[in-house]
């Protein structure tokens, strides 16, 4: 099975229960599969649930859960959080397209080999029991809730051997074409079980590592020395630490550093156990020397004070030594206020080689378009999907504010949001004076302060705060922007823009009328562009 396993928050899904009962049967070959996000995704591979690649042939498994019916030629479909949707293409012909695309797309990538190989295809409904056989499918093409139940072992055999029957031309799959075949699925199934597996406190099952992101590693593994830009929503810290991971596993000594200790504590957390020695800049061993050097949030640290005291960690120096820097050139150079243009173009005469993440694989697309229509700045040309609107409440005072805020949060326990997946960010950045003290979860000590003790389970189980600053590089579902006090400076912006782009589903943004009319005059610099950048992606 690719990945090995699943996370807990999908052991309700039915994505979940079959990638069980797959792993289950022992027909030799591997099981790739794809987490069933349907409004998050883009790519042809997407709407594959499952592709086994087995000795006899390619089997696509697409997997509908929930309630499925046909009326009229009129499929409807339920998801597990009660939505509906209908649609003419039942999932027979969906995956019979899906099948055909992927057969060629491996011709495509892999050559003529592709034609010596079997295709075949099987829907599953584990909760539901549709006819077991129609004008449009056979029997041995489908499994519905008593087989899956009871036979799914037979039901795949069985599966295997009618589309085997139906190409008596086809050969084995050897172990040779096999691996081909998975090289090339590849780049669109492989997850990196980052979050899950090694913070288990966090609600993601899988950051999924998209084409670009894997030929970004491919190339860290390469080169000696690489310069990795993108912008908030690319994936930059999950890509470092994931990077830091893999270096160590080739036997190198790695020293993964960045500016915060709070966002060191984060790191370390997904690094335990790895080799990896985590430490924020101010925390680097004054005499050991680490083969590798990985830097996140390079962008803090640029400056010849901060780059001289990683030089001495670094075997070969930033010369001859094997270092990538991660970083964001687009609002987060200057928050700290000692980043050195200078000091980039020293590191940039070592002629790294340069790497770019355009795809946004975290914001919906709501929130990519507000973060660059408010501020400008490129968080990828890509999102991760369609969300609920960006809300932006009218408050007049600090207590306006917080009974604002309290609503929202209530609004938000009553869709049945976790408070763990809640981060209160302030663009103030001091507790004394944040509208959030006075909340009721304040009082009662239910709220918890982004400290380096709170990231290393981040986000944990109840409701966070945190400033802007120290939020850098880590994320939540559900975000909440206050205490905006100004948007005149362009650090104000950098802030704003930091605050903007943490959520991964919800925003809410608390503003005053006159910040709502700073934010009107920043919509009107901006927002053409970000339209632009938005229907290129619907195209």
């Amino acid at each position: 099975m690719i990945p090995a396993e699943l996370g807990s928050d999908l052991s309700t899904s039915s994505e979940c229960r079959v990638f069980d009962a797959l792993a289950a049967i022992s027909s030799r070959g591997r099981a790739l599969h794809s987490l069933n996000l349907p409004t998050h995704e883009y790519k042809l591979t997407a709407e594959l649930d499952f592709v086994l690649v087995l000795d006899e042939l390619v089997l696509v498994v697409e997997v509908k859960g929930a309630q499925v019916s046909c009326s009229n030629g009129l499929w409807t479909y339920s998801d597990r959080s009660g939505h509906f949707r209908q649609d003419r293409e039942g999932p027979f012909r969906q995956v019979t397209s899906g099948m055909y695309a992927l057969r060629d797309r491996l011709r495509q990538r892999i050559g003529a080999e592709v034609d010596g190989v079997a295709f075949g295809f099987l829907v599953v409904t584990p909760d539901v029991d549709l006819a077991l056989s129609s004008f449009e499918w056979d029997a041995e093409t489908y499994c519905g809730r008593g087989q899956f139940q009871r036979e799914f072992t037979k039901v795949v055999n069985r599966a295997t051997a009618y589309w085997r029957a139906r190409q008596p031309e086809k050969a084995l799959i050897d172990k040779h074409l096999q691996s081909k075949l998975l090289q090339e699925l590849r780049p669109s199934f492989d997850r990196s079980p980052l979050l899950d597996a090694r913070a288990s406190t966090l609600d993601s099952a899988f950051v999924r590592l998209t084409d670009e992101q894997f030929s970004r590693l491919d190339l860290i593994s390469e080169a000696p020395r690489v310069i990795c830009n993108g912008g908030a929503g690319t994936g930059k810290t999950f890509l470092a630490i994931e990077a830091a991971r893999r270096q160590g596993l080739a036997g190198r000594s790695v020293l993964f550093t960045c500016r915060s200790p709070i966002l060191a504590s984060f790191a370390a957390s997904l690094l335990t156990g790895t080799g990896v020695a985590v430490r924020p800049l101010s925390g680097i061993p004054a005499h050991q020397v680490f083969d590798v050097v990985v830097i996140d949030e390079a962008q803090d640290l640029m400056n010849f004070d901060s780059l001289d005291r990683m030089e001495g960690a670094l075997s070969g120096g930033w010369s001859d030594g094997r270092w990538v820097m991660f970083m964001d050139q687009n609002r987060q150079a200057h928050l700290y206020g000692d980043f050195d243009l200078d000091a980039l173009q020293f590191v940039q005469s070592f002629s790294p080689v340069p790497a770019t993440l355009r795809t946004n694989c975290r914001n919906t697309r709501e929130i990519v378009f507000q973060t660059r229509a408010l501020t400008g700045a490129d968080t990828g040309v890509s999102a991760a999907g369609s969300g609920p609107e960006v809300t932006f409440a009218q408050v007049s005072d600090a207590e306006s504010e917080a009974a604002a805020l309290e609503a929202h949060l209530r609004s938000l326990r009553q869709q049945e949001v976790s408070v763990g997946h809640v981060t209160i960010v302030s663009l103030r950045g001091n507790w004394d004076t944040s509208a959030a003290r006075r909340l009721r979860q304040a009082r009662k000590g239910k709220l918890r302060l982004l400290d380096k003790d709170s990231a290393t389970s981040w986000p944990g189980d109840v409701l966070t705060w945190a400033s802007a600053v120290d939020i850098k590089g880590l994320e939540n579902r559900f975000v909440c922007v206050i205490d905006i006090d100004t948007l005149e400076s362009e650090t104000d912006v950098d802030l704003l823009y930091v605050a903007l782009s943490r959520p991964r589903a919800g925003l809410w943004v608390a503003v005053t009328p006159a910040i709502g009319a700073r934010v009107a005059e920043l919509y009107k610099t901006h927002a053409a562009a970000a339209l632009e950048a938005l229907n290129k992606v619907g195209a």
